[in-house]
């Protein structure tokens, strides 16, 4: 990013499969939920086509995965064992991304301003960039039930923005899902698609973009920009 002014810009970031690799810790979570239900547990494999729209969305999708119906569960106990233990072990195994950080602090030393745009809950959100000695480097961090609807909505998205204190019309989304991607596109917002995060794969538009890495995330933020 050297010789690359990006005042007056915000990037915001999706956290899980984004940033944050969480998923080895929503799974046991996820798992230790299940089994509370006497249910099977899910293997590793199949948790990362759970996650990115909350706790609750993962829950019903490992049921289902069970072969059985969410209707035959009472989702709030389930969900309440999930943040017991998840609240108990957060960040025992999760990690940022390779490059993540340091590509924030080129971003930062650049003039963006960066935010977190997360359909976890705001104090999970914030319990994990503080384990992680990251949230200092954000200007707005919003969960999922800061606000009044969640992603895919757009209007999550440009409240982080406005938390921020950024403009909409300089501003990026970078997210893992097709969650992300319709936000970004209901919000007006050019959007860049990571390939290591969790998905499901965007259905895409014109100004996606899909890098394997976090140095190819800031060369499309560069030519975004551009």
């Amino acid at each position: 990013m050297t010789g690359t002014d990006m005042t007056g810009w915000t990037i915001v970031f999706d956290l899980d499969g984004t940033l944050i690799d969480t998923a080895p810790d929503l799974h046991a979570s996820l798992n230790h939920s299940l089994e509370s239900a006497g249910l099977t547990p899910v293997p590793f494999y199949a948790i990362r086509g759970m996650i990115g729209e909350g706790a609750k969305a993962m829950i019903r999708k490992g049921i289902t995965w069970n072969g059985d119906d969410e209707a035959n569960h009472d989702i709030e106990p389930l969900w309440e064992a999930f943040l017991a233990h998840y609240r108990e072990n957060i960040c025992r195994l999760s990690r940022p991304f390779p490059d993540a950080v340091a590509s924030i602090d080129r971003l930062l030393e650049a003039g963006a301003v960066c935010a977190v745009c997360t359909n976890k809950t705001q104090k999970l959100a914030e319990a994990v960039l503080d384990t992680l000695n990251l949230s200092g480097r954000f200007s707005a961090i919003v969960g999922a039930d800061a606000v009044p609807e969640k992603k895919p909505n757009g209007d999550h998205i440009i409240r982080t923005i406005k938390a921020a204190g950024g403009m909409e019309r300089r501003a990026i989304m970078v997210g893992d899902s097709q969650t992300d991607e319709r936000a970004a596109r209901d919000a007006g917002l050019p959007f860049v698609f990571v390939t290591f995060g969790y998905g499901p794969e965007p259905e895409g538009f014109p100004d996606m973009v899909t890098p394997n890495t976090y140095k190819e995330v800031m060369a499309a933020i560069r030519t975004i920009m551009s």
